[in-house]
């Protein structure tokens, strides 16, 4: 008897725990720091995660995943989060997530999540001194009306000059689901420039009662404007609740 209220709390626990999975999800430091994901193959920055983390070449229309977690760059390579803009970030003895494989170090394009601060960071992608974005998507887990706020912040220095001060634009995407190019929009909201003294520090937004069916993505896009340099950005805030 006991045996048996026991395990039928047990279901109403992991149920509730369940439901509040679904009714809310928000981006945290640990979230971009974590090196498996929470998909059932183990393995960070696949399909089956919830979040997932991007960057956009420059040549081509498209989104691709960024391919290595700081923490498994081989012996020999500079680890973490190292070279001219990792070396910048406040913690980067603290500081891991994910880079593309052509920089091993993380020196430019990545998601990264500080657990000193905490805080989650972001750099646009470099491809021959143009930059191109960098994105993180959400996995919608059942059809419904959702509610989508965040707030981001441009993270340079006032005091440091560039050679173009162009700022960087955010977007909200809610994108069809697909493992290596992810660019068919299906709504979007682009914001004005933020930063590099062309625009506000930081920029909030608050989307409501958005429809969204299962298996979408809602893709937060920091696009540098092409001018990739000192443009890493902290996301204060990324997240998606169910309306009520």
């Amino acid at each position: 008897m006991i045996r048996s209220i026991f395990f039928s709390l047990m279901l109403v626990a992991v149920f509730a725990c369940s439901a509040a999975n679904v009714s809310a999800a928000e981006l945290t430091h640990a979230v971009a720091a974590d090196a498996k994901g929470d998909g059932p193959d183990g393995k960070g920055n696949t399909a089956d995660d919830t979040w997932q983390f991007w960057f956009q070449l420059i040549h081509r229309p498209e989104y691709r995943r960024l391919d290595r977690h700081s923490s498994s760059i081989p012996n020999g390579i500079p680890g973490k989060v190292t070279g001219p803009v990792g070396g910048s970030t406040p913690n980067p003895k603290a500081t891991q997530g994910w880079v593309y494989h052509s920089d091993w170090d993380g020196r430019y394009e990545g998601v990264w999540g500080d657990s000193k601060a905490p805080q989650v960071l972001m750099h646009p992608y470099n491809e021959k001194t143009s930059g191109g974005a960098v994105a993180v998507t959400y996995t919608v887990p059942a059809d419904g009306k959702y509610n989508i706020s965040g707030k981001v912040t441009d993270v340079n220095p006032a005091k440091v000059k560039h050679v173009m001060l162009t700022g960087i634009t955010y977007k909200i995407d809610v994108v069809a689901p697909g493992d290596k190019s992810i660019s068919k929009v299906i709504k979007s909201l682009k914001s004005q420039k933020v930063g590099d003294l062309v625009g506000p520090a930081s920029a909030e937004f608050k989307l409501k009662k958005v429809s969204l069916k299962k298996g979408q993505l809602v893709r937060l896009v920091i696009d540098p404007n092409k001018w990739w340099g000192g443009d890493m950005t902290r996301i204060d805030l990324f997240k998606i609740e169910k309306a009520k």
